[in-house]
Formats: structure tokens, C-alpha cells, sequence
């Protein structure tokens, strides 16, 4: 069973875990979505333009425009490896072969590498790009790291996440990354305090302090831009820079 696993894995450029985590913050978000949608499409609604139009303040592209342009993409745009950074992609490869034989997780091959290629190809593709750049093998081997780091047993993810974090980081927004973190630190205190004290939870408290360190180990030290952001505060957090603890209301 295991073989056929590593046979099938192997098989594909990316594989994305889909895992049902508990998030009351996007469970509540996605439950709004879907009860919004479902009035807005009602047909005694559709005329009402209050309703009818989701009022998100995103800018997006029209679909018939989107299609042209990845058709237009697919036909006309052929990016060619002129400069592939040979050194670093074997570095990698050699690295998690290593990583794989130490902590015992499903080994790398060859495969992985050809993927690295063909999705670089795909990146500067999607930019209009007659040449493969460097940023394009980056976020090619970010992508597939992210793939191939999420197919391991827990154990051997939290490991690999912390050894390859330079690669996974790379031209991630770095709001992206402190709400990642701040939603892990806020999940695990409200599973503490659910088991010390039972009941409902109104509200999280997060030492500000342990973020702190936690986003220096990435290289981010300044976070009061991320404690000011949207994101920060859509998510219902709350600075409390006197206490230096984060406040999250359920």
C-alpha cells in the first residue's frame, strides 16, 4: 500500500491536501458566503440591487476577459530556460534527499525536479515571459515544496517546515505569514482553556511577545504594520499594546 502511495505521488506535479480544520473566524466567514449567496440568487432578489451584486471591495476580472487571456497564453507564450540556477535547484535536491533518508518521510526523485521545471515554465507563462527568470524557478520550488511538505505525516511536516522555511517564505506577503502563525498560537490557547475550564470561550488572549519571537525566527521585526492591517483586524483581533497581548473575539 505504501509503494502504490509513493507511486501515485510521484506521478503528479502538485497534490493539494484539502484538511477540514476548525477556524471560527473563516467558519463564520464561509457560512456567511454561502447563506449571502443563496439569498442574492433567489429569484425573488434578483432584481434588488442591493442584493443582487456581492459588495466585496476586491477587484476582479470579468471571465470572458480571463479566458482570452490563458488561452492567449497557452498558444502564444512559450518561455524558453534560457538561465536556470543549476546549483541551487541540485542543492535542494540533494537537501531534502537527505531530509527524506533522516526523518523517514516519502523520498524525493527525480520527478520532483522535472516538476520544478515544468512549473517555472508555467509561472513565466502566466507572466507573458519569453524567458524562465529566477523568480520563476523561486516560486516554481516554493510551489512544490508547499505540495510535497504537505503529502508528509505531521511529524515529519513540522520538521521540514522549519528546515526549508527560506524556500517556502519566498514573496509570501508577510501579513499572509503573521496571520498564519497568530491563528496557530490562537488555536492552541483556546484548546488549553477549553480543557481547563470547559465551556464556551468569548475571548482568546495571545501573548504578543510569543508572535514576536516566533516572527523573528523568519526575519520579520517590525509588526505593527501587520497589527494595523485589514487583514489583522478583519480576523477580529485586537492589539492591546499596553498589556502586549492580542485579544480575539469569538
Amino acid at each position: 500500500k505504501q509503494w502504490y502511495q509513493r507511486r501515485v505521488r510521484a506521478r503528479f506535479d502538485v497534490l493539494c491536501v484539502v484538511r477540514d480544520t476548525v477556524d471560527p473566524v473563516i467558519d463564520e466567514k464561509m457560512a456567511r458566503f454561502v447563506t449571502g449567496s443563496h439569498v442574492r440568487h433567489h429569484p425573488s432578489n434578483m432584481m434588488n440591487p442591493d442584493l443582487s451584486e456581492d459588495q466585496t471591495q476586491t477587484d476582479t476580472v470579468k471571465q470572458d476577459l480571463l479566458k482570452k487571456y490563458i488561452m492567449y497564453a497557452r498558444t502564444k507564450i512559450k518561455p524558453k530556460l534560457h538561465y536556470v540556477d543549476q546549483d541551487k535547484i541540485a542543492s535542494l535536491y540533494a537537501e531534502l534527499r537527505r531530509e527524506s533518508m533522516a526523518t523517514g518521510s516519502i523520498p524525493i526523485t527525480v520527478r520532483h525536479i522535472e516538476s520544478m521545471i515544468r512549473l517555472s515554465e508555467a509561472h513565466a507563462k502566466v507572466h507573458l515571459r519569453e524567458y524562465v527568470r529566477e523568480d520563476d524557478i523561486n516560486i516554481a520550488i516554493r510551489i512544490m515544496l508547499e505540495s510535497f511538505i504537505d503529502t508528509q505525516k505531521f511529524s515529519v511536516m513540522k520538521n521540514m517546515k522549519h528546515t526549508f522555511s527560506k524556500y517556502l517564505s519566498y514573496k509570501k506577503d508577510n501579513n499572509e505569514l503573521l496571520l498564519f502563525i497568530l491563528k496557530q498560537l490562537a488555536k492552541d490557547q483556546m484548546v488549553y482553556s477549553r480543557s481547563r475550564h470547559g465551556g464556551d470561550i468569548q475571548t482568546v488572549e495571545i501573548s504578543a511577545e510569543e508572535l514576536e519571537d516566533k516572527a523573528r525566527q523568519i526575519n520579520i521585526h517590525n509588526l505593527q504594520p501587520f497589527y494595523e492591517s485589514e487583514v489583522f483586524l478583519s480576523n477580529r483581533f485586537v492589539h492591546d499594546k499596553k498589556n502586549k497581548t492580542i485579544l480575539l473575539t469569538m
